[in-house]
């Protein structure tokens, strides 16, 4: 029994679901194994940035465009073998500056080809992920025809404006309009509809100077939405603020709105997870 053997039966009814959509949402996400209270098992590695052992586990998960959840597409499973590093070793590359290649990160990048692969030619992909994919090479590696990113920004990135930077660039946007979009409860908040009002523009991303060889990349052309609840939430969690890096377009108040709709089924993915846990007992 292999890993690969079991998933091709399950990714084959993916495809199978998912070539009868328009529009397919291929989520990204990665959760841990914790088999910690295992400890007769080998092959483990750390997680996070304690001594527990488990196993780190990268999945793409596909959603129509209507947010029905169709199944996996692609997933990968790989171990850390060394201990969590407390101090900045001596002569240590930082991991700003290593290769992508060389970086737990590139998983975002071989996903997105693997994704492609399964579904190349079929559909519109549109690959969503939250901040950890805020990845400049991922904006960068070519894509094949009808494949998008729909990304939440995490850096304040340097861009070609006379503000400098996305974040003041993207407040200073004008105000398109309003939406609301149902929000999933989750360990920090409870399920409401939030109000949200969108500004929108392109942008030009400058190449990160701390890139390896920065002269191998040239400047991104994206679209840049901002989306920010209009109404404290009632229970005291934090309002939404998202700012979101496409390459889908934005040249309609309606195309926004579709951005924002398909990032909010993210959500999707981490249920997924929770259901591997909770459900199956993956864990256990």
């Amino acid at each position: 029994m292999t890993f690969e053997g079991i998933l091709k039966g399950h990714i084959e009814g993916t495809v199978s679901r998912a070539s009868e959509c328009q529009t397919v949402l291929s989520i990204q996400d990665t959760t841990d194994l914790d088999y910690t209270s295992h400890p007769h098992t080998a092959g483990l590695g750390f997680i996070n940035q304690t001594n527990q052992q488990g196993i780190k586990v990268h999945s793409c998960f596909a959603v129509s465009g209507e947010g029905a959840p169709l199944g996996l597409l692609h997933q990968h499973c790989w171990v850390r073998p060394d201990p969590p590093v407390q101090k900045k070793a001596p002569n240590k590359v930082p991991n700003a500056q290593r290769p992508i290649e060389e970086k737990e990160s590139y998983r975002w990048l071989t996903t997105l080809t693997a994704a492609e692969a399964t579904l190349a030619g079929q559909v519109q992909l549109v690959q969503v992920a939250d901040r950890e994919a805020d990845i400049f090479e991922l904006f960068s590696v070519p894509r094949q025809r009808h494949s998008e990113l729909l990304i939440r920004a995490k850096s304040n990135r340097k861009v070609k404006h006379e503000l400098g930077r996305l974040i003041p660039t993207l407040n200073q946007a004008p105000i398109l309009g309003q939406m609301t979009v149902e929000l999933a409860r989750n360990p920090q908040r409870a399920a409401r509809i939030a109000p949200l009002q969108m500004r929108a523009l392109a942008v030009t991303i400058e190449v990160p100077k701390h890139l390896p060889h920065p002269a191998q990349f040239k400047p991104l052309e994206l679209n840049a939405i901002l989306v920010e609840e209009t109404v404290l939430p009632a229970d005291g969690s934090q309002p939404i603020r998202w700012m979101l890096l496409t390459t889908l377009p934005i040249e309609t108040f309606e195309q926004v709105c579709q951005c924002v709709r398909w990032y909010s089924y993210r959500w999707l993915i981490e249920r997924f997870h929770y259901t591997l846990k909770s459900g199956c007992g993956v864990e256990d």
